[in-house]
């Protein structure tokens, strides 16, 4: 759950698939109206937007996808992992890929879950879901 000392109740993604963005954007006004999202298309993006935050302003929440130009879900990871100010901060896998072998690498490398992307909108809600509830 969410650490109160978090004063941004944003989720930040990364995300390169458009479809895939708004899936997750919808999913997010469904369950949460009120819920701020910025998104951003690859690793490198988001760790641009990050850097650039003010010292009282940490997400409550990082959705990374794994299959990304630029910078992929792993760099990103990486890199989130090397500053202290997100240590706390949920980092989300939500991926293509159901392989065990990335599971186990994501969650040894710092992720807080690993989610598969669905292929329904009934699931994206459900999943997305399930990944606010690192937020509340």
């Amino acid at each position: 759950m969410k650490n109160s000392a978090y004063s941004n109740r944003m989720v930040v993604l990364a995300e390169d698939d458009e479809d895939d963005q708004e899936f997750i954007r919808d999913a997010i006004k469904k369950i949460n109206p009120t819920q701020e999202l910025h998104v951003a298309n690859n690793g490198k993006e988001l760790l641009d937007y990050v850097h650039e935050l003010k010292d009282n302003q940490v997400p409550c929440l990082f959705v990374i996808d794994l299959n990304m130009p630029v910078m992929d879900g792993w760099q990103t990871l990486d890199e989130l992992n090397r500053l202290p100010k997100f240590s706390g901060v949920p980092k989300v896998i939500f991926t293509t890929s159901d392989m065990e072998q990335d599971k186990k690498k994501a969650l040894k490398n710092g992720a807080t879950l690993y989610l598969t992307k669905p292929s329904n909108m009934t699931d994206v809600v459900k999943s997305v879901g399930k990944i606010l509830g690192y937020c509340q």
